[in-house]
């Protein structure tokens, strides 16, 4: 018994030190630790960015409308002079709420509809693949639009409407995935055994694939501030202060002059679409020892 038990302790402490091997593999990638730090940043001054801005991000002022960058601004001020430099570090706070909730579901129903399409096949993989066909032939940004504007803008509607145009593509990759596996010597080992469904999906096919998922989760996130910053772009921002909303009020203004309205916004949004796609593109190169 204390045999059992000190190896079952040798096992735990084994796992770790593997565990911890493959953390230090991951941030050694330039890709992932670049993207990660980026990712980090742009969270932690959206979530936090409230308690620091030296101006409130809603507060008018047509005294100080159009100034330029500055010690006093250091961003500038828009057409309302309202402090630039302190919307664009609020202005994320939707579009990563939005892309982190919005991907961690794209992951959830793409995978769990992958798995089950592969592993049962027939007319649940019939049925699936139907309904992802039909998904993946609309317009994500004129259906998305379209249903916003029948139900409303709120950030809770943008989430689900982002999701559930974004999970076909991981359900394809995961699909993919298990029907490979379901034919290899272990599970179909498993299966003469008896071993249930549910069994081999927990069991088997989700540790093997979870690292094509965990890949995915990246680019699942990226895709989705991109989407959200298209619909504030549009005026669907399910928030008063978004950075493509100042974006799209910005565009009217650039050929006057105030480069400085469009620019912040604009590189806040390409940068944190960014560090979420190095985080994947790290990921998929560890994973495949590239």
């Amino acid at each position: 018994m204390i045999k059992e038990n000190n190896k079952i302790k040798f096992d735990y402490w084994k796992n770790y030190n593997k565990t911890f091997s493959l953390i230090k593999i991951i941030f050694k990638n330039k890709e992932f630790l670049i993207g990660f730090f980026i990712s980090f940043f742009f969270i932690i001054i959206s979530f936090f960015g409230n308690y620091f801005v030296p101006y409130n991000p809603n507060s008018i002022n047509l005294n100080q409308a159009f100034l330029p960058p500055s010690l006093t601004h250091l961003f500038g001020t828009d057409y309302l002079g309202r402090d630039v430099f302190s919307r664009t570090i609020v202005g994320g706070t939707v579009s990563i709420e939005v892309g982190l909730v919005a991907g961690l579901l794209v992951i959830i129903i793409g995978s769990i509809i992958g798995i089950l399409s592969g592993y049962y096949g027939g007319v649940v993989d019939i049925l699936f693949q139907r309904i992802v066909d039909i998904i993946l032939a609309l317009p994500i940004i004129v259906f998305v639009l379209a249903l916003l504007t029948i139900i409303n803008s709120s950030t809770f509607t943008i989430i689900l409407a982002v999701s559930f145009l974004s999970w076909p593509s991981l359900s394809r990759i995961v699909r993919a995935e298990t029907l490979s596996l379901k034919e290899k010597e272990f599970i179909l080992a498993e299966k003469l055994a008896g071993a249930s469904g549910f069994h081999i999906i927990f069991k088997h096919l989700i540790p093997n694939e979870i690292s094509s998922i965990i890949v995915y989760s990246g680019l699942a996130i990226s895709n989705a501030i991109l989407v959200q910053a298209a619909l504030a772009y549009l005026g669907f921002s399910g928030s008063s202060v978004s950075w493509g909303f100042d974006l799209y009020m910005a565009q009217q203004y650039i050929m006057g002059g105030y480069w400085w309205m469009a620019l912040f916004p604009g590189l806040a949004i390409t940068l944190t679409a960014l560090g979420f796609y190095l985080i994947s593109e790290g990921l998929r190169k560890v994973t495949s020892g590239g």
